[in-house]
């Protein structure tokens, strides 16, 4: 979704990831997979732990799993409005 929505205008404001997206996408969506992939599955296996002590690991997946269906709502969301914009 987020190459589309490059192609259609959009502008990466990560700059790590916008400084890859411009040399190589492969590279990029490579990345983008590994980080989230390696997050996920790290946090999975602590899952019992606690977060400093105070916030049980699970919670704070939960938390980032609420986040990212936002980010993805709102990825569509945008790719939406620029196809109304453009008429594709």
């Amino acid at each position: 979704m987020t190459v589309t929505l490059l192609s259609g205008g959009a502008v990466e404001v990560n700059p790590v990831m916008a400084a890859l997206i411009y040399k190589s996408s492969g590279l990029f969506a490579g990345l983008k997979m590994a980080m989230t992939g390696i997050g996920v599955t790290l946090m999975v296996f602590l899952a019992r732990y606690r977060f400093l002590r105070v916030f049980r690991v699970e919670l704070v997946l939960y938390a980032i799993l609420v986040g990212y269906i936002g980010l993805l709502g709102y990825e569509y969301w945008l790719m939406h409005a620029l196809f109304d914009m453009t008429g594709l």
